[in-house]
């Protein structure tokens, strides 16, 4: 066989594992097949593309602020932003196809932290100089999860993600601090002699797909539980499976809204803001949603997830996010060096939280005592003179509330915790979602000895068996 039908053959490989694409995937092929190497692009083609998953934050500054810096630096270079519809799995299918064939297509990739291991492990980017990022300029948790194991930074986190509790203010004073208060309340108002008549005590996202995997590992912690790696197994201890167990039975007593074994985020958002919802689990881009809302605007609240029981480990809230990362063939690394750290600075972080809703990654904007010229004045003062950015204004919530929204995240992501590292954790996260989602449907009981036994074959350190989806 000639060495480009090998190329072509490889290529292949790499679509199936991967996975399901994106249709700018299959426009890589034509490329390949009549140049006869992995780089598509023109070496004189000095843009910067950037490759990430659909912005569903209100505003979509990303965009503006790609703006910002093309008016910064008139001499270029430009920046394409590609985005990838379809969900997580077609943007990891895309991102991972690219670096498998070896294609220069992308100079910056924006990769969920749950990916991270799988292109450092393969050896897919380039790790970024020493003493380029200050990590103590970023919150510990964050940046972390872009360090691989050889201690060098390969990812410098963008955009942070932990899982919050919305309740309705105007239902219930107070926020539950359990899923035994929440179940008391929930019970209290579905009675017919009740005042405040809800339909529910919970919304959230337990779809078939990565959102179920997260409210399965958050009810787990929530539980004192703990879903573990000891070896090449996973491990769950009595505790787990009585928290996975707890979300099941949940579902099937209206404590939590029967639709959400059908919902995914914006689908949760829509019935909260709908119907009389005490609580909702979601991300905390639905913050500046609701305080969107002319309705319910004063009427919500926020707060942490759960607490465990009294001795479990703080925090029941899976730690998310995405990091910037730029790929061993990027075509041009010093300029995608410098998009980054113009993206990351504490000024762009700040305008993409008060604007956006992006949950910030910089220490800074978290600091109401920083009276620097990096700091947030919209969220902690006014600043002095005309404001540098050219980034276009949009309706956000009030400074008083962004303030709430501030403590409770740093809170929180201080608390987070990641998800398994597995060797392959995308057909991990498959197998426990689609185990919870038929349990869930099915009204059944969740099986210690065959969820591990599941979860173990589908992690990546064997070849995929037929169990695994």
């Amino acid at each position: 066989m000639s060495a480009g039908g090998r190329r072509r053959l490889r290529w292949l490989a790499a679509l199936a594992t991967a996975g399901a694409l994106a249709g700018t995937v299959s426009a890589l092929v034509p490329y390949h097949q009549r140049y006869g190497h992995a780089c598509e692009r023109d070496p004189a083609d000095n843009r910067i593309v950037m490759l990430s998953g659909e912005d569903i934050n209100p505003g979509r500054h990303r965009h503006e602020l790609i703006k910002e810096w093309e008016r910064r630096n008139p001499g270029g270079p430009s920046v394409t932003l590609i985005e990838i519809s379809g969900g997580s799995n077609s943007e990891y299918g895309e991102a991972l196809a690219s670096q498998q064939l070896g294609s220069c297509r992308y100079d910056i990739l924006l990769l969920d932290v749950v990916w991270m291991r799988t292109f450092i492990d393969g050896g897919y980017l380039e790790p970024f100089p020493d003493g380029e990022f200050r990590p103590d300029n970023f919150l510990p948790g964050p940046w972390w999860t872009g360090t691989g194991s050889d201690g060098r930074q390969y990812g410098i986190p963008f955009k942070s993600d932990v899982g919050l509790l919305f309740y309705r203010r105007d239902l219930m004073p107070e926020p539950p601090r359990n899923w035994d208060e929440l179940r008391d309340r929930t019970i209290e108002n579905l009675l017919p002699s009740a005042k405040t008549k809800v339909t529910a005590g919970m919304v959230t996202q337990l779809a078939d797909y990565e959102g179920l995997t997260v409210n399965g590992m958050e009810a787990i912690w929530a539980a004192g539980g703990t879903l573990r790696v000891e070896g090449r197994k996973v491990v769950l201890d009595d505790a787990a499976v009585a928290g996975l167990q707890r979300l099941v039975d949940e579902t099937t007593r209206t404590v939590i809204h029967p639709a959400s074994a059908e919902y995914q985020e914006t689908e949760s958002l829509k019935a909260f803001m709908q119907n009389r919802i005490l609580t909702m689990r979601n991300w905390p881009y639905a913050y500046a949603v609701l305080k969107a809302d002319p309705v319910l605007r004063d009427k919500v609240g926020v707060t942490e997830l759960f607490a465990p029981p009294p001795g479990a480990p703080r925090g029941s809230a899976v730690l998310g996010g995405q990091n910037l990362v730029i790929p061993k063939n990027a075509l041009h690394k010093e300029e995608a060096r410098r998009f980054v750290r113009f993206l990351t600075d504490p000024r762009r972080q700040c305008l993409l939280f008060t604007r956006s809703g992006y949950v910030p990654v910089r220490t800074e904007v978290y600091d109401r005592d920083d009276t620097s010229a990096a700091a947030c004045p919209e969220l902690w003062g006014e600043r002095d003179g005309q404001a540098e950015d050219d980034v276009e204004r949009a309706d956000t919530a009030k400074a008083e509330d962004l303030r709430e929204l501030a403590g409770v995240l740093e809170r929180a992501l201080r608390n987070a915790r990641p998800r398994p590292s597995v060797p392959d954790y995308p057909a991990f996260s498959r197998a426990f979602h689609r185990y919870l989602h038929n349990a869930i449907v099915g009204s059944e009981t969740v099986s210690k000895a065959d969820l591990e036994r599941l979860l173990t074959a589908c992690a990546g350190w064997t070849p995929p068996r037929g169990q695994c989806p």
